[in-house]
């Protein structure tokens, strides 16, 4: 290849904004900013920390379950009339006031693991949500990523479409000057002002593109749609070429980081633990509980014990242990160990499907890679062709060996050729950035700069 093409085109995929030629200072978007701008102001990615958020809290719940139980009790009441007095423990006539206290704390010793089990589910559950979480995350900087990419081709075919038109132009004018001198005639001024006009027409529609892809971007990122966003079209690879690593190593890796496989393993997981659960209510229970109590009472129409006195003398103590055997409840727990081991099977074989979708999506992405990056390679020395056309075919014509039509053909394939490019080298930037996702490498990297 010429390195000549190759630093035009490095030029057209540096300007790559329509509004590169107006004086402005505001700030110029890289695709890490994009990206990073899009993650920090997705609604969707904020109700999914949201939701993680109460996982986490969940999951502390959980642990504390494991802790003995611990409450008081403090009572006071007063009689009027009739009333039974604490002291004889008979029925009396006078105003009484009479408050007491208690102390109570209860554990679980046995339920059949209920509790661990739960424990381990919340624990699950609160991971499976922080996989969520980059699950959201990473398919908004994929949308976002595409919406870039998409963005800076409208951009790059916008000055594509601006530079035929000023090439239009320019052979209009050369056309009338050889119609003044009499070397061409009526017909080929008419053709090249229809030409001119075409060209115009297409960079109204490439201006109109432009805009569309703009605001796409925008609202990927959640960016108001009222400010101006230019992007930096300059970011690259910096040598193309072709993927050589195998491709069972790439589905290695990304079966063992892609947060939607590891998410349909803990589904499985969690599945295996319902199941342990749901047998463990088969099990026997044994709980304890103690405590501790006292109580106060005074004859309001006459003298009481002290308070102190009272404290201690009234002082009441247990201690009790509590076993529960399941001895029939209409099937209910069989049944519900039926269903739970379906539940099992059934997240068995999503997991697996899973990673076998995986597979393919890897295998797949790899492959259009490598097609990427020949078509590519093809549009770079199409180019190179097309150029040369046109540079003879503009002597021709301007010697008066080629129609303007003829011309207008030459120019239009040059036009496609050089758009081809474009898409084929942001194409290809985009297939990259996906495999090296699939090798372990985050899209959105900490330290890359803005």
């Amino acid at each position: 290849m010429k390195k000549g093409v190759i630093a035009g085109w490095l030029s057209v995929l540096a300007v790559g904004i329509v509004e590169a030629r107006e004086a402005d200072t505001s700030r110029i978007w890289t695709l890490q900013a994009c990206m990073r701008y899009a993650v920090e102001h997705s609604p969707q990615a904020v109700r999914q920390q949201l939701a993680s958020a109460n996982l986490r809290v969940s999951y502390r719940e959980a642990i504390l379950q494991h802790l003995p139980s611990l409450g008081s009790e403090v009572g006071l009441s007063a009689g009027f009339g009739r009333n039974v007095d604490p002291a004889t423990n008979t029925y009396t006539t006078v105003n009484t006031l009479s408050n007491s206290y208690g102390l109570s704390a209860g554990i679980a010793v046995f339920d059949g693991l209920q509790l661990l089990n739960n424990t381990r589910a919340a624990k699950i559950a609160k991971l499976r949500g922080e996989e969520q979480q980059q699950q959201v995350e990473d398919a908004i900087l994929q949308e976002t990523m595409q919406a870039y990419y998409d963005f800076a081709y409208t951009l790059g075919a916008g000055e594509l479409a601006r530079e035929q038109v000023e090439a239009s132009r320019e052979n209009l004018r050369q056309g009338r000057q050889m119609m003044a001198l009499g070397l061409k005639g009526a017909a080929d001024v008419a053709q090249l002002e229809a030409t001119l006009a075409s060209d115009e027409y297409n960079l109204t529609r490439a201006e109109n593109d432009r805009r569309s892809g703009e605001l796409n971007l925008k609202r990927v990122m959640n960016y108001p749609p009222e400010a101006r966003l230019r992007i930096d079209t300059a970011g690259r690879y910096a040598v193309p070429q072709m993927e050589t690593a195998a491709v069972d190593e790439i589905v290695g890796v990304a079966a063992a980081l892609l947060p939607e496989v590891r998410m349909s393993g803990m589904e499985v997981r969690l599945a295996r633990l319902d199941l342990s659960t749901a047998k463990a209510r088969l099990f026997p229970t044994v709980s304890a509980s103690a405590s501790i109590g006292t109580s106060y009472y005074k004859n309001l129409n006459g003298e009481a014990a002290a308070f102190s006195d009272q404290f201690r003398d009234n002082l009441s103590k247990s201690v009790a242990a509590h076993l529960s055997v399941p001895l029939f409840s209409g099937w209910s727990r069989q049944t519900q160990i039926v269903r739970t081991r379906n539940l099992l099977r059934s997240a068995e074989q999503t997991h697996l499907e899973t990673q076998r979708r995986i597979a393919v999506e890897v295998e797949q992405a790899v492959l259009e890679l490598n097609g990427a990056y020949s078509e590519r390679q093809s549009a770079e020395k199409s180019v190179h062709a097309r150029q040369l056309a046109y540079r003879v075919a503009q002597r021709k014509y301007s010697e008066g060996l080629l129609s303007a039509l003829d011309l207008q053909t030459v120019s239009n394939q040059l036009l496609e050729a050089r758009a081809a490019l474009l898409r084929a080298e942001l194409t290809w930037q985009a297939k990259r950035k996906l495999v090296d996702y699939y090798k372990g490498i985050p899209l959105l990297a900490d330290g890359q700069p803005d």
